[in-house]
């Protein structure tokens, strides 16, 4: 296991959830509560921000914002079926309902929704398989994760890269 505390290597590390970011919809987010019971959850990505923050679509019914609220502590990851490797960044989350950072992801979140909704027509049009309802069906009173990586992790076949992020 190769282990670095070089913010290059945090950089590079962030910078493949960047690359991935156009076709990623769904990320995992695993939380814990304050008795440390854990949970993993797919969760709808809304938008990336260098140099480390992510900001994804949560409710308040759900055992992950119950946890957030209990311990901001969390990790969200990706795999890449490409290439066989998954990407895992932790840190600490907060759940926004107001504000600048909510108003602006909640402007991707929308952009985002135009986005899946027409790639979902042109599929349908060119007679490729495609859900009718999906996103646009969601819940509307959710609250945005404003998600700030602290470490993050790279992990191939033949071994796994961590690295901190130096604020």
């Amino acid at each position: 296991m190769a282990t670095s505390g070089k913010v290059g290597v945090f950089k590079d590390i962030f910078t493949q959830f960047l690359d991935h970011e156009e076709r990623l919809k769904v990320i995992s987010v695993a939380s814990c509560d304050r008795r440390l019971t854990p949970n993993s959850a797919p969760k709808m990505l809304v938008d990336m921000v260098k140099p480390n923050r992510v900001f994804f679509l949560d409710y308040k019914f759900t055992r992950t914002y119950s946890n957030l609220c209990e311990n901001p502590k969390i990790s969200i990851s990706f795999m890449d079926d490409d290439t066989f490797t998954g990407c895992r960044l932790t840190g600490t989350a907060e759940a926004l309902e107001s504000g600048r950072d909510y108003e602006r992801a909640k402007k991707s979140w929308e952009k985002r929704l135009i986005s899946y909704e027409a790639d979902r027509i042109l599929k349908r049009i060119t007679g490729q398989y495609s859900t009718r309802e999906a996103e646009n069906t969601l819940p509307k009173d959710f609250v945005i994760v404003k998600f700030m990586g602290e470490e993050a992790s790279m992990v191939k076949p033949d071994r796994v890269l961590r690295a901190q992020h130096r604020h």
